[in-house]
């Protein structure tokens, strides 16, 4: 079961690692300008954040299965539809209703696992956003690889259709266990809103979710428009970046047991900033992918563990708080890379980049008063 649900984690964080990449060829197919394409990731997001929290939620509910195998038959139908879109307009609305009903598959997976699984909680919640990582590493490689192949963007979107189907099938012959929540207890994850600390770790990975896609979504158009990397190869850049991603959340599900949850957040967005800093600053190419690789690494270790401080607050009811925990994450790709691309029309992409400074602020304020608020060692 773990491993269905780290996979329905990636697949899904490989729709949205497809849409970076592919903004560039978007961008020229349709004449669009930054602001116009920003709007294509906030619609992504806007609609995640009501279809994560409802998958959430029906996730501590008995007929979670059937539910979860609908989400990926409507994932697999929109990835579909996205890839003939004809028109911008077209295109919109397929992103919409894409990420309405495909945005749950990972909150279902990660409910019923954190349920099946309580005492292995934050080294599950770091796995599971590892594989995560790796959807977003998978697909640059793979709109660059169906390029090279003499196909366009759209090809990445029906092969990753085909992916969402032979998830359907494992999901469709896999036995889950009952969930633990009943209906009596059906309105308390609109109440877990009103606890300081849920929101207190929503915030958290409202930021923080914020200064990972802002960097990850306009940086093929980075290298393109300031390094001057041919749109093709773009998408290696953006692999770099999600590398040092996937180990620096390997690291935190590998720390020992009673670690603090803080320490490598702390350390991690620390060195983030010098990376970024210094990303900006330089012209080489490959340092800037070394510089890539290393902002990934540090800002790797704090999305899964916020994750892990909220979804520990109540074990017994892992689908609700992980509603809450997956909409403020959508919220945050509705409005972070819509600013970097609504700066980026008017000063330039790359003096967009360096508001993601300005984000770093209040994600250092809360590491540090975090303990106070969240007390405890992870597990």
């Amino acid at each position: 079961m773990p491993g269905i649900a780290f996979m329905a984690n990636g697949l899904w964080v490989l729709v949205i690692g497809l849409m970076g990449p592919s903004i560039p060829f978007i961008i020229d197919e349709f004449s669009l300008d930054y602001s116009q394409a920003g709007l294509i990731f906030t619609l992504l997001s806007v609609a995640s954040f009501f279809g994560t929290f409802a998958g959430g939620w029906v996730s501590d509910y008995r007929r979670r299965k059937v539910f979860w195998l609908m989400f990926l038959l409507m994932l697999a139908a929109g990835l579909v539809f996205f890839s003939f879109a004809p028109t911008y307009v077209f295109l919109l609305l397929t992103v919409f209703v894409m990420s309405l009903f495909g945005s749950p598959i990972g909150a279902v997976g990660q409910s019923i696992m954190l349920q099946m699984y309580p005492e292995k909680r934050g080294a599950y919640v770091s796995l599971s956003t590892m594989f995560a990582a790796v959807g977003s590493f998978s697909a640059p490689i793979l709109i660059s690889l169906v390029y090279l192949a003499g196909f366009n963007w759209r090809a990445a979107f029906y092969i990753t259709a085909a992916i969402a189907m032979v998830l359907f099938l494992l999901v469709l012959l896999s036995r889950l266990p009952q969930p633990a929540a009943n209906h009596a207890g059906s309105l308390s994850v609109f109440r877990l809103f009103g606890d300081k600390r849920v929101l207190f770790a929503g915030l958290m990975i409202f930021f923080g979710v914020g200064i990972d896609l802002s960097f990850s979504y306009w940086l093929a158009e980075y290298f393109i428009s300031r390094v001057g990397t041919v749109a093709e190869i773009s998408g290696f850049a953006v692999g770099s970046f999600l590398l040092g991603v996937i180990l620096g959340r390997l690291l935190n599900s590998r720390k020992p047991e009673g670690f603090s949850l803080w320490f490598l957040p702390r350390i991690g967005l620390a060195l983030a900033a010098a990376a970024l800093v210094l990303f900006l600053n330089i012209s080489d190419f490959r340092l800037k992918l070394v510089l890539c690789f290393i902002y990934g690494i540090g800002v790797g270790p704090i999305f899964p563990s916020m994750m892990s401080a909220g979804t520990g607050l109540y074990p017994e009811r892992s689908g609700a708080v992980t509603a809450v925990l997956f909409s403020m994450m959508s919220l945050s790709g509705a409005v972070f890379p819509f600013m970097i691309g609504s700066i980026g029309t008017d000063l330039g992409i790359e003096k967009a980049y360096y508001s993601l400074l300005i984000l770093m602020v209040p994600i250092a304020i809360g590491l540090l008063a975090g303990k106070k608020i969240i007390p405890g060692r992870q597990k």
